[in-house]
């Protein structure tokens, strides 16, 4: 059933020089001139009309770029979200997204588009993929609701992608090699709040010394972040939940550390910049690359470029997030009660915790010996405790 036609159109007239159904539009505010609008049927003629009203109401038109269109939705998106989506928003457009597609006029991308930006992205991880198809998807529905296009490229689309692998923590032995190794390194406080702390990169690079309390019981507050735009960092107030903000006790080696670091700071910012300023992505990155290692490039005598791997302070992987995912793994194995971990993780809800951490604390092969035992009790041996399962 067609859709009920409103009364103020123009009237639609044949033209016999066309062999078109015609219309005129006439001048108004936001039309400077009368336009003619042609269709092989009036019905065509009328949802042109439609299409050319919508467009001029809201500035924009099928002919208009993905990247222009893509900046109107992140002004509309972007207010009232946490800095770390706002960061992912970033990454997936700057780093995907706009390279490849942004100079295409929305109304000519097509589904094999898509295809090819999920192609371009082979071999990285579901997250990733599912980001980028996502944020390409609320610009084209965006372009939907504003009558651009009829139909999204991205629909049905599967972002597909390798599966994360379950993070390994840090072994206590990996723990005092990398403390060991970054002892007066630049990254030194960030692997330290990452890792006895648990704050999120974000979380560290955007902490205060106000917000740092040495005196009796040493702990710090979560209060501030800095994220990324590009390599332009941003600090704010904004967590990235409620439960984001929380006063963590911290260790000896931690606080020790930091009164050091406090003398001598000319910053308000616990890790900054030779400005006194929050760190650029770019100087994060070479701070960190001193850990992992990197790969140099430069050109040899004869003018080709030379790649050679520069090794890091240690010998394994590593990254921020991988030291905050040890320290709650190591509070899950102390015992601690699962709301405080919780509280102490800035994590929404204790569901979270456990769906990530109980594995540490549950089904050891000690707590699942006795069900074993009783399961195949003429598969016991003989001096084998049935409550614990050891052989003595």
């Amino acid at each position: 059933m067609k859709p009920k036609r409103r009364r103020d159109y123009p009237p639609v007239t044949w033209s016999e020089k066309k062999k078109l159904f015609r219309a005129t539009l006439p001048a108004n505010e936001r039309r400077a001139k009368r336009r003619d609008v042609y269709g092989k049927t009036e019905d065509e003629v009328l949802d042109k009309i439609d299409l050319i009203e919508a467009e001029e109401e809201h500035g924009v038109s099928g002919a208009t770029t993905l990247s222009a269109l893509s900046v109107r939705w992140f002004k509309l998106k972007s207010p009232g979200l946490a800095p770390k989506t706002i960061e992912a928003y970033n990454n997936a457009l700057a780093s995907h997204i706009l390279p490849r597609l942004g100079a295409m006029p929305v109304s000519d991308i097509r589904p094999i588009h898509v295809d090819e930006l999920l192609a371009s992205l082979d071999g990285k991880s579901s997250s990733l993929r599912s980001k980028v198809l996502n944020t390409l998807n609320q610009i084209m529905e965006m372009a939907i609701e504003n009558d651009l296009i009829t139909k999204s490229p991205c629909h049905r689309k599967k972002a597909g992608g390798i599966k994360t692998k379950a993070k390994e923590p840090l072994t206590p032995a990996q723990q005092d090699a990398l403390v060991m190794a970054v002892k007066g390194a630049r990254a030194e406080l960030l692997v330290l709040l990452c890792l006895y702390a648990g704050l999120r990169r974000e979380e560290a690079l955007g902490l205060l010394w106000s917000d740092v309390h040495l005196d009796g019981t040493p702990y710090i507050d979560v209060r501030h972040t800095v994220t990324f735009h590009i390599n332009k960092p941003t600090f704010s107030d904004k967590l990235k939940t409620d439960a984001a903000r929380r006063s963590i006790p911290i260790p000896l080696v931690l606080s020790v550390t930091l009164a050091e670091a406090k003398k001598k700071a000319a910053s308000v910012f616990v890790i900054a910049s030779s400005k006194g300023e929050p760190v650029s992505k770019a100087s994060y990155r070479r701070a960190w690359e001193i850990i992992t290692g990197y790969e140099h490039k430069k050109k040899g005598p004869d003018g080709k470029t030379v790649a050679y791997a520069v090794p890091g302070l240690v010998d394994f992987h590593v990254h921020p997030h991988l030291l905050r995912h040890t320290y709650i793994t190591e509070l899950c194995a102390s015992g601690m009660d699962i709301k405080q971990i919780q509280y102490l993780a800035g994590h929404s809800t204790v569901q979270m915790t456990l769906n990530v951490y109980t594995h540490v604390t549950q089904n050891k092969p000690e707590q699942l010996a006795p069900a074993i035992i009783s399961a195949f009790p003429a598969g016991n041996i003989a001096g084998q405790d049935k409550k614990t399962g050891e052989i003595t």
